[in-house]
């Protein structure tokens, strides 16, 4: 069962994913899915599998949110298809993550802190 804490950073960074592809535009969206992710790596026990994910979300919603502004200005349908797939990217590389993020274990912090 997820924290409290873990299950709002994971709503932060699906916002931002959200928000983007309403064409909500800031400078803003891909700091804070690093610092969704940074928080959440914070209170767990290292994984390699979840650091991987992290990283393959990364990536993915770097990709997207750069991308997308640029895309969504312009009427291509192509550009508009490759903007489609990438969001797809992000969106299953941010259900990887979650799925990870579930099976881990918290780390002494989160019990320190009393935070499960």
């Amino acid at each position: 069962m997820l924290s409290a804490h873990i299950t709002s950073f994971l709503n932060l960074i699906s916002a931002q994913l959200d928000e983007t592809s309403r064409g909500i535009r800031s400078d803003h969206h891909f700091h804070n899915v690093q610092c969704g992710i940074a928080n959440i790596l914070s209170l767990l026990e290292y994984d390699n599998a979840v650091d991987q994910k992290a990283d393959q979300l990364s990536r993915t919603a770097s990709r997207y949110i750069t991308c997308h502004d640029v895309i969504s200005s312009k009427s291509c349908d192509g550009n508009i298809t490759e903007d489609a797939d990438r969001l797809h990217a992000a969106h299953e590389a941010f259900a990887g993550f979650r799925f990870a993020v579930v099976q881990s274990k918290p780390n002494a912090r989160v019990r320190t802190l009393g935070l499960s």
